[in-house]
């Protein structure tokens, strides 16, 4: 959640827990839990297929050229693959040692979808559009100095925020290349209301102006606590049906660093307790690979796992929020959710399959403090 630090001042401390765990229940869910039951209910979605070309064009995978859109520029760090001698950080060890006893739900990589994940819904000019009040805008949303603002934002008639604690709501204009991210996003009688909302543009490079010396602190803030789009990292429909995700994704887990963040991260997470702290973990905006000499021929992966961790071979995970659990993130929609549940893809695909030791930290950027440690 966030929460004001004093009556009048900017700062924000951001609190955002979502995960999975094979053992959630519902008293989980203070801590980040993600029951198996419960699943959204409803109609409606994502748009399967259709849609702009993608930035960058097609791509080619095992010789076969794949069309899977991907949002923001060519040399987005999203899109900009690790190489093939990237410099490992010299914490690298110490890092990824805490990594992978930090969740209380025991040491694998989970894939948030039925909960605690990002429905994505897309728009187009037949779209209603809703006039949408939030605590807390940033760009796009007007009010006075980031506070009690409004915007103008396309939702679909089926649109449903992520039913639990972050409340996340996403939807994007391919025509437009723009993004609407809210979080702790609700309908209320009066219409919608949302914690926080703001915009991206898709054709740029998806990084905000980081928080550090910003006049207009809001612009710097996301739906998301280390200040992503919510279009970034999310893992779609599309990629997995042409068999290739083409860019970063995202990674939340309990230790991530409190209150420090490095590009692309414009925010930081805020200290809470025992789990983000200010002296462990790693920041937001760090970047961790899984080791790319492993054969993924030998980890009996599904086809869709195989996908995921080819791109976490190629192109890594941000870390982006806290979570109670090492958590991806894919398209949690009703639409989305049917055709994973069609045998697809399950929030614990690779259980048992691989080594969170296998990761390593690609070395950090210039870090900044964000006075919520």
């Amino acid at each position: 959640m966030y929460k004001m630090i004093g009556p009048c001042l900017p700062t924000l401390l951001l609190f955002a827990c979502g995960s999975s765990s094979p053992a959630g229940t519902a008293a989980d869910s203070a801590a980040g839990g993600n029951p198996r039951s419960g699943d959204v209910t409803g109609t409606g979605g994502a748009t399967i297929t259709g849609g702009a070309t993608a930035t960058g064009g097609a791509r080619t995978t095992g010789g076969a050229t794949t069309a899977a859109w991907r949002p923001f520029s060519a040399d987005s760090p999203w899109n900009t693959p690790i190489g093939s001698s990237p410099t490992i950080d010299p914490d690298s060890k110490t890092l990824i040692a805490d990594w992978v006893t930090s969740s209380p739900y025991g040491e694998h990589l989970d894939v948030n979808i039925k909960g605690y994940s990002i429905p994505l819904f897309y728009a187009d000019a037949t779209t209603p559009q809703y006039t949408v009040r939030a605590d807390v805008g940033g760009s796009g949303w007007s009010g006075v100095n980031g506070m009690n603002t409004t915007g103008n934002m396309p939702i679909p008639g089926n649109a449903v925020p992520d039913p639990d604690s972050d409340h996340h709501l996403l939807v994007i204009d391919k025509q437009q290349m723009k993004e609407w991210g809210c979080w702790n996003m609700v309908r209320e009688t009066a219409g919608w209301h949302a914690g926080l909302c703001a915009t991206t543009d898709l054709n740029g490079t998806g990084v905000r102006p980081i928080a550090e010396g910003n006049p207009t602190w809001y612009t710097s803030h996301g739906a998301r606590a280390c200040g992503f789009p919510l279009a970034a990292g999310l893992i779609r429909v599309d990629e997995i049906q042409a068999g290739r995700i083409d860019h970063a994704l995202v990674v939340a887990y309990p230790h991530i660093r409190a209150g420090l963040y490095t590009p692309p991260a414009s925010t930081a997470q805020a200290a809470n307790g025992v789990g983000a702290q200010k002296d462990r973990g790693i920041p937001c905006g760090g970047r961790i690979q899984f080791d790319p000499s492993i054969s993924l021929d030998t980890l009996n992966l599904t086809r869709s796992g195989r996908i995921i961790m080819q791109a976490l071979q190629e192109f890594g995970a941000y870390v982006g929020d806290f979570s109670g659990a090492m958590s991806l993130y894919a398209d949690g929609s009703p639409d989305a959710q049917a055709y994973w549940d069609s045998g697809v893809l399950d929030s614990y695909e690779l259980l048992d399959k691989i080594r969170l030791a296998d990761f390593r930290v690609i070395k950090l950027g210039t870090l900044y403090d964000n006075g919520n440690g």
